[in-house]
Order: structure tokens, then sequence, then C-alpha cells
């Protein structure tokens, strides 16, 4: 049987990961004090940061370059212009 969701709520993964031990308590303290679970100060955190803009991606040369399909450059001459060291040349 489905399992149900309420209106407007998506089913949720459980990670894991590391944080500094200091930031962590910070975290706690404030879970306590608005009285919410850490696990919402996070997933909203997460959130606010994805819905930002990239930082300087809407004007430089490499996003113009990506957004732009008349190079006609394979991903191989891609990779070796990248991988080139241009201060021996």
């Amino acid at each position: 049987m489905p399992a149900s969701f309420p209106s407007g709520a998506a089913p949720k993964i459980k990670i894991g990961t590391q944080m500094d031990e200091g930031l962590f308590r910070n975290l706690k303290m404030a879970s306590a004090r608005e009285r919410r679970p850490v696990a919402d100060l996070i997933q909203e955190a997460v959130a606010a940061y994805l819905a930002r803009p990239a930082a300087g991606l809407g004007s430089n040369g490499l996003a113009r370059l990506l957004d732009t399909p008349s190079f006609r450059v394979t991903g191989r001459q891609f990779r070796e212009s990248m991988e080139a060291d241009y201060w021996d040349q």
C-alpha cells in the first residue's frame, strides 16, 4: 500500500553528515529557542542557499561559453583546453 502524504508534504530521506561541534551546539540552541526540530532548520537553510542566485555565474565568461551552443567544442576538446598548462607555453 503506497504511503500517503499530507497536502504539500513531500517524502523525506535520512542523511548523515559531520558538522563543527560549536556550530552544532548553536544549532541545537536555536532549535530549542524556536521550538522547531533541527532537521527543519537545516532544511530551511539548505533551501535558502539553493534558492539564491549562483555567485557571478550570470555575467562571467564561463557561463556565457557554456550557454552558447555555437562554439561546437567536443567534450574532449574542452577537457584538453582546461587541462593545458598555459604558464608553460
